[in-house]
């Protein structure tokens, strides 16, 4: 999340694009992860993506049939990813993996706190 001041009367999401953003989805949903893993060979020089199916996981947390290495935390999980428009829903993002960031990738619910940290950064 960025929060930046409008500059020459301009929002930076009118200036460049940003993706929607949900809260409080099921799992479930198929989902498309990105991330850009530090391991070799990608080196976090490379985004990858891997679609699946979010999954119930502990904690409150949900997991997708993902191996995209380590490194590749922050990662958005985009639900109803349209590739040629580059456009989807953030649901989760990437947080962790099995032992060095393997499959499956965890990600957290968007619950009603991550709702009202959004909506703080809105507001300024």
């Amino acid at each position: 999340m960025v929060v930046a001041t409008p500059a020459k009367g301009k929002r930076l999401t009118d200036a460049v694009g940003a993706q929607n953003i949900a809260f409080s989805r099921p799992a479930g949903e198929r989902v498309t992860a990105f991330g850009c893993p530090a391991t070799t060979p990608q080196r976090g020089e490379e985004l990858l993506y891997c679609p699946g199916n979010s999954q119930r996981a502990p904690e409150g947390e949900q997991r997708v049939p993902c191996d995209l290495g380590g490194g590749a935390s922050g990662g958005p999980w985009l639900a109803g990813f349209n590739s040629a428009a580059g456009k989807g829903t953030v649901v989760s993002v990437n947080s962790d993996g099995e032992g060095d960031g393997g499959t499956p990738m965890y990600g957290p619910t968007l619950d009603k706190t991550a709702r009202a940290v959004y909506d703080a950064a809105q507001r300024g």
